[in-house]
């Protein structure tokens, strides 16, 4: 009896053992990472060009925006959100402000913009595809193990000009470099493998679909897209590249990941559709 009673709290500490350590552990992040697009006509900056510093804890991320020219992401703004991603704000502490940022509504309205201008201009878009092309050991980056994946992406889009048609085909090339070392679902913020957006909502959604197909495991540390457009002959190429550049694993304090007091609320879309018709 005595050793069935010393027994029972050594199975009890055992459990609390193996269930602590089944859990992630978030030891919190700070990183930075650079994003750079060159096109075909080989312009020296970007919209798409911009430095990022952030900051990780759990599902808490800040990712501030450096030497951009990105009208939306100006340099000094910065992202927030407590549940990884699902809930977005942009801060601007310029004008002490904040706002919603809903990236899949600002590309519908994108969207609406391409398809809603009737006779005048059509956009068509078809045959998507999503492959895994590779995928092997990818040495190591910041000090972390990584899988270096390869991706390609295509369909044809269609447009029509007054009823004049032209016919694009489109092929994306993407290489990742992902670690599963970090744990933080906050990160999925900025170091995320996304596959390429047309600005059409319902085509975007295919796409979307076959990506997942395809799943890469880990937050990418370095993302390099070779996107070609080929329309009557000629070919239009784009680069990409997303790269972090430092990392460190740190306690990151709450006060981060926190609205300044004060701060008013406002809208990066127009709020209603018809002022939105109107514009």
């Amino acid at each position: 009896m005595r050793e069935t009673k010393k027994a029972i709290p050594v199975f009890l500490t055992a459990l609390l053992v193996t269930a602590a350590t089944a859990l992630p552990a978030f030891a919190g992040v700070h990183y930075q990472a650079t994003t750079r697009q060159e096109g075909a006509a080989g312009r020296a900056k970007s919209p798409a060009d911009m430095k990022v510093e952030g900051w990780v804890s759990g599902e808490k991320a800040r990712v501030e925006f450096k030497d951009s020219s990105n009208p939306m992401a100006k340099s000094g703004t910065y992202l927030i959100t407590k549940d990884g991603g699902k809930t977005l704000y942009l801060v601007n502490p310029e004008d002490k402000t904040y706002a919603l940022w809903d990236l899949n509504a600002m590309l519908g309205f994108l969207g609406g913009v391409m398809n809603g201008v009737g006779p005048i201009l059509k956009f068509e878009f078809s045959d998507p595809k999503v492959e895994k092309v590779a995928e092997e050991d990818g040495g190591s980056l910041l000090g972390l193990p990584t899988r270096h994946y390869k991706y390609r992406t295509s369909y044809t889009m269609k447009m029509k000009i007054f009823g004049m048609g032209r016919s694009a085909d489109t092929v994306t090339d993407q290489e990742v470099w992902a670690t599963t070392k970090l744990q933080d679902p906050g990160l999925r913020v900025w170091l995320r493998h996304d596959p390429p957006r047309t600005g059409n909502e319902q085509f975007d959604k295919l796409i979307a679909a076959e990506s997942e197909k395809q799943r890469l495991n880990g937050f990418p540390l370095k993302t390099v897209s070779t996107t070609t457009s080929t329309q009557n002959g000629k070919q239009s190429v784009t680069h990409h590249t997303m790269e972090v550049t430092s990392l460190e694993t740190k306690s990151v304090p709450d006060s981060q990941f926190e609205i300044p007091s004060g701060y008013k609320e406002t809208q990066i879309l127009p709020a209603e559709e018809g002022k939105r018709g109107e514009g």
